[in-house]
């Protein structure tokens, strides 16, 4: 995965249909035919993904909205953009 930049701006791959729950969020991949769960933190950041953040918005949503600290916030943009990456759902 490319290095997390601060203004890095993470495409996410067409045709994929997103659902915003009240817990979280729901991806269905029609290629895979893979339904992905996304807790509430990832979905704020597959939200964001779509309105075109950069990472540095990424991480400064997560530092508001749970009150952690700019590390701990940029590490979990990190693991969850790997996961994103990992399951085929950014744009390369």
């Amino acid at each position: 995965m490319e290095e997390l930049g601060a203004q890095r701006v993470w495409q996410i791959r067409p045709g994929l249909l997103y659902r915003s729950l009240v817990d979280g969020g729901m991806i269905y991949d029609g290629e895979s035919g893979q339904v992905h769960h996304l807790n509430a933190s990832a979905a704020q950041v597959w939200e964001l993904c779509r309105a075109g953040a950069t990472s540095a918005v990424l991480a400064a949503a997560l530092c508001s909205q749970y009150e952690v600290e700019s590390a701990q916030a940029q590490a979990d943009v990190r693991r969850i953009i790997q996961v994103f990456a990992d399951a085929r759902l950014l744009q390369p």
